[in-house]
């Protein structure tokens, strides 16, 4: 039998749990912004590539090319007032991996075109192609926590409602034992009596089901986003 309120417990803590782990970094880089934003104004970095589309990633030396980039060519890159030079790094499968610290105009929006170097190393390719199949795990990791919400919340729903049918059946069971005579109310009550319990056993079959089916999807979507 399933324990209903351990049920319920379970997935509020994996629930909370998933929000932490989806928002904590994309929390944390809004929060920097927001504090970068009040202490200075913003100017921009306008970057152009050849070929037309590359991920840009940025402030890092060797950033990790399977994770998600921080833009993708053509962009505008916001700056902070005073800051004189920005490190980009720019990746596309095809070609070699190139990083630039790029000087910053002190006032206006600065531009600039970068050309990158196409690469004939079939072992660079191959680990290009390698990192992008990475990335595209981690992001499907990230859609598969998202798409276990549903499971979980139907599960909870179901749990409710379980519980609500198993609370009737037992005033009706009550009552069953309250009445001394086997007549009309007696009926009703032993047939109210068992659609309630039917139905609480049907809600927790459903809740068992969807709380095992969001915890798959989730357990996946973590494996996936490593």
């Amino acid at each position: 039998m399933i324990n209903i309120k351990r049920v319920l417990t379970t997935v509020f803590i994996l629930f909370f749990a998933l929000c932490g782990n989806v928002f904590a970094e994309q929390g944390s880089q809004q929060i920097a912004q927001q504090a970068i934003t009040k202490k200075a104004k913003i100017r921009y970095l306008q970057i152009s590539t050849n070929p037309s589309t590359v991920d840009l990633y940025t402030g890092l030396i060797l950033p990790d090319f399977a994770s998600k980039p921080n833009y993708t060519s053509p962009a505008f890159i916001p700056v902070p007032d005073g800051k004189d030079s920005i490190i980009v790094s720019f990746f596309h499968p095809n070609y070699a991996d190139t990083t630039i610290n790029i000087a910053l105009s002190p006032n206006d929006t600065s531009f600039i075109i970068v050309a990158l170097r196409q690469t004939y190393d079939d072992d660079e390719i191959e680990r290009n192609q390698d990192l992008l199949k990475h990335r595209n795990r981690r992001i499907l990791g990230g859609y598969l926590k998202w798409a276990s919400i549903a499971p979980f919340a139907i599960s909870g729903i179901s749990a409710i409602v379980s519980l609500y049918n198993i609370g009737k059946a037992n005033d009706h069971k009550k009552a069953i034992e309250n009445t001394h005579f086997v007549n009309e109310r007696y009926d009703e009550h032993m047939r109210d009596f068992k659609d309630h319990k039917g139905s609480a056993k049907t809600a927790k079959t459903v809740s068992g089901i969807f709380f095992a089916t969001g915890l798959a999807i989730l357990t996946a979507g973590f494996v996936l986003s490593f």
